[in-house]
């Protein structure tokens, strides 16, 4: 009889359990946290790259000015051009919610706890076969961690439902990239790369 009760109290606990795990507000499924590229309707998940190498410029005008002249660190990104190519507009999906635990380090930026307000869109300026971001600009008058986001560029979004939304990004042609500012991490957590054509 007690084996019984076990039994029966086992399976109402985990009822109630599904009950809430359905329930639950904001519960994206997992395998769709993240962003996506859209053409012609089509989805396809934007991977984050990282930077290859840090590149510094300006030490020596620093040097002769005292330290007056800015010193710039660049992050240089691997390849002249995204696999992400739009023509005009780009358009995509970001979805926000739990991500699988073994793609935690690299969805952090999609839990549900982030939105689109931690997102910014850089341009990269284009050399040889790389694509470069200033990361760093100090001088003896100030400093300023970050990327700064670019300003030429048109971002629309709208709410598609909770945590879902869809982005249109108009701008000049060029290489550009999604970067979470989190924590004033910008491209040094990686980015997600796209060109305008």
């Amino acid at each position: 009889l007690c084996s019984l009760k076990q039994l029966i109290m086992k399976h109402i606990l985990t009822l109630l359990l599904l009950l809430i795990a359905f329930t639950a507000k904001g519960q994206n499924p997992t395998d769709s946290i993240g962003l996506w590229a859209v053409h012609d309707g089509n989805m396809k998940r934007m991977e984050k790259i990282t930077f290859q190498k840090v590149k510094g410029s300006g030490g020596l005008g620093s040097a002769f000015s005292f330290g007056l002249a800015k010193i710039k660190a660049k992050m240089e990104f691997k390849g002249a051009t995204s696999e992400h190519i739009f023509e005009g507009t780009a358009k995509f999906r970001m979805i926000f919610g739990n991500p699988p635990i073994q793609q935690m380090q690299s969805l952090y930026m999609f839990a549900n706890k982030s939105n689109m307000r931690n997102f910014e869109v850089a341009k990269f300026q284009v050399k040889k076969n790389t694509r470069l971001l200033t990361g760093v600009s100090a001088s003896i008058l100030g400093s300023q961690v970050g990327v700064s986001s670019a300003d030429d560029v048109e971002i629309v979004t709208k709410e598609m439902g909770d945590g879902i939304y869809d982005i249109s990004v108009k701008a000049a042609p060029g290489e550009y990239c999604f970067m979470c500012t989190t924590n004033a991490m910008g491209a040094l957590g990686g980015v997600f790369d796209f060109t305008i054509k």
